[in-house]
């Protein structure tokens, strides 16, 4: 079998896959209505216990209360031979069935698509979707992209995809990430006011979700702004935690996480500002610096002024955490 025809199959195989996805359909059917931005991670991001699913596992449908509902799948293995697409697909529509009730879902996957088990795989990618109903705003972003395992651009791989999917190419072309960005941020229409309600926990008392409306509790007992010293700033929270922890809302063993963020927070600091250092390796790390003119790039490497007052929600992969464009 020539490398053409290996490709052919294995993209005929994607394309079937490719249909079955509801959020880059999603994605794609809006971005000509509505306003279009860089792509921006979910903004509920700290709330999530990501649930990880394996090859083929179908989520039960009745096992996940929480909302925010985040999520990451393994789908490297596609194969037209094994019956690995069969397996994929027999597990899609129950991934899709729980996503759709949630007032915010956030979805990461990872495609590698082969013709069989031994070979390795013609094209792969890995895929950020997300959407808010309450703010209504969603995102969506392909990177990582591969060609027989080897590092390639969103246009070369939409190049191979196109001849038998060009619908499936130009959402490759249009969420692609490249080395100056890529994804969308998009307006899908008027915020849904059921949805414009705090995050809903349903996690052990150290999950994420747990910490983080912990700490949104105590940011209306402890003023950031206002404090007189970093040090009073600390004990209010140290306090608070301790009360927190009393009341059930939080595990003792996890009190620490709650104090780790307002110890390394700005709050009480003046004009100090949290400094995201990206290095050479693409390894990025917060640090609070006592002005934005001390927060410099490492050599080789990237810097950015963090939009937050805690290094706990300051940076991201790669950079500073922003929040979308608001939606009008």
């Amino acid at each position: 079998m020539t490398t053409r025809q290996a490709a052919g199959r294995s993209v005929r195989a994607a394309r079937i896959i490719v249909a079955t996805i509801g959020w880059v359909a999603l994605f794609a059917s809006t971005v000509h209505a509505q306003s279009v931005s860089p792509f921006v991670g979910p903004p509920f991001a700290r709330y999530c216990d990501v649930h990880h699913f394996a090859e083929g596992e179908a989520p039960a449908l009745d096992g996940f209360p929480e909302d925010p509902l985040c999520v990451e799948y393994e789908k490297r293995d596609i194969t037209v031979t094994n019956g690995g697409a069969v397996d994929f697909l027999a597990a899609e529509p129950a991934r899709f069935a729980i996503a759709i009730p949630k007032c915010r879902y956030w979805q990461q996957d990872h495609w590698r698509v082969q013709v069989q088990p031994t070979d390795p795989s013609i094209v792969g990618w890995d895929g950020s979707y997300w959407f808010d109903k309450g703010a209504g705003d969603g995102g969506a972003r392909l990177r990582n992209f591969t060609i027989g395992g080897q590092p390639a651009t969103p246009d070369q791989v939409a190049a191979l995809v196109e001849p038998l999917d060009p619908d499936m190419a130009a959402v490759i072309r249009q969420y692609g990430e490249t080395s100056g960005g890529g994804g969308a941020t998009i307006c899908l229409g008027g915020g849904d006011p059921t949805c414009q309600v705090p995050p809903h926990c349903t996690d052990a008392p150290c999950g994420h979700c747990a910490v983080a409306t912990t700490r949104d509790a105590i940011d209306g007992e402890c003023s950031c702004s206002n404090a007189s010293t970093h040090g009073a700033y600390v004990s209010c929270v140290r306090d608070a935690a301790d009360r927190h922890v009393a009341a059930g809302d939080i595990g003792a063993e996890c009190r620490g996480d709650v104090v780790r963020c307002a110890s390394n927070s700005t709050c009480g600091r003046g004009d100090a500002v949290t400094c995201c250092r990206t290095n050479a390796s693409g390894v990025t790390k917060c640090h609070v610096k006592s002005s934005a003119l001390r927060c410099r790039a490492a050599r080789n490497g990237s810097v950015c002024v963090g939009a937050a007052k805690s290094c706990c929600d300051a940076c991201t992969d790669g950079g500073c955490a922003t929040s979308p464009p608001p939606c009008s």
